[in-house]
């Protein structure tokens, strides 16, 4: 891990109930399908561009993806793009926010999260994370969720996607938000 992403996202994550998790290890089919996509557009490059990600492809997910900026001077992160089923779980659709602002919705989150995408953006590679998060104000949830850079010249990223998918249980007040499981 690069020098400048302490603290470690796995500290963090912890915190949550999360943890970064090997790739081999993903399970969901719809985290499975969006990392396999990204592994076909990245070819034998780095990673692939954001020019690369054709919407039509992945239609279905949609709502299970994010997009984050990445500005390096100085380094910041911003959501784009925040699907429904992510902003259901998490309260709200945070796009044009600051990552960080995100401490302010729940305290350490943005930093957790930030920490995350720093270290998906340096080292340029794929990253996944699964365990249990807090739902907030409705409990904990389980989730499963893959990290990708994207790179508009091949060098430096420029752009995150993210695929997240959440274990749904009644017994955890999460009924408004479907299991993705049942929608792929």
């Amino acid at each position: 891990m690069a020098e400048d992403c302490s603290p470690n996202p796995n500290e963090a994550a912890h915190q949550e109930g999360a943890n970064l998790v090997r790739l081999r290890d993903l399970t969901d089919p719809v985290v499975l399908f969006m990392l396999s996509y990204w592994k076909e557009k990245r070819g034998d490059r780095l990673m692939p561009s954001p020019s690369d990600m054709n919407p039509v492809d992945f239609a279905r997910i949609m709502p299970h993806l994010q997009m984050i900026q990445v500005s390096w001077e100085p380094f910041d992160l911003e959501y784009r793009l925040l699907g429904e089923e992510i902003a259901g779980v998490h309260g709200g659709n945070y796009a044009g926010r600051k990552v960080l602002d995100l401490n302010a919705v729940s305290d350490g989150f943005g930093t957790m999260m930030f920490e995350l995408f720093r270290l998906v953006a340096t080292e340029r590679r794929p990253f996944a994370a699964g365990g249990t998060l807090s739902s907030l104000g409705r409990g904990y949830t389980g989730f499963q969720g893959v990290y990708m850079p994207l790179s508009a010249d091949g060098k430096r990223t420029n752009r995150i996607i993210c695929c997240s998918s959440y274990e749904v249980r009644e017994d955890l007040g999460l009924s408004g938000v479907s299991a993705t499981t049942n929608r792929f």
